[in-house]
């Protein structure tokens, strides 16, 4: 564990970046992309272990594990959908709305990365 060494804020943020991409990027296969939307299904789960593993190179365990639970259900695409909705106004038909859904998805990761990294560096 990493996170004793990082002495700000920033630099916190930059690792569990870097940690985001490897493990929602490099780590995540085509059958956890298919079905993590699904909870009853295991590779959301898997996808989120994975996830919070990477991210408990930079974060404590609790915190660790937090963030992949809040990436899980993230995953889910409803707080997603819900945002596009009510928030954006964008149909599920609207032209470029899987983009766009995918751009609200990493939003919403990197900003759990952000917010726990500036709480855990506030003194």
């Amino acid at each position: 564990m990493f996170f004793s060494t990082f002495q700000t804020a920033t630099e916190l943020f930059v690792w569990a970046f870097v940690a985001h991409l490897a493990a929602d990027w490099l780590f995540q296969t085509e059958w956890m992309v298919i079905h993590k939307v699904n909870l009853r299904h295991p590779a959301g789960y898997v996808h989120a272990t994975v996830y919070a593993l990477f991210m408990a190179l930079v974060f404590p365990p609790l915190i660790a594990l937090l963030i992949g639970v809040t990436h899980l259900l993230v995953d889910t695409r409803v707080p997603v959908r819900w945002w596009m909705r009510v928030v954006k106004r964008m149909g599920e038909d609207s032209p470029g709305t899987g983009a766009v859904e995918m751009g609200v998805d990493q939003v919403f990761h990197i900003m759990v990365i952000a917010f726990f990294a500036l709480v855990l560096r506030v003194p």
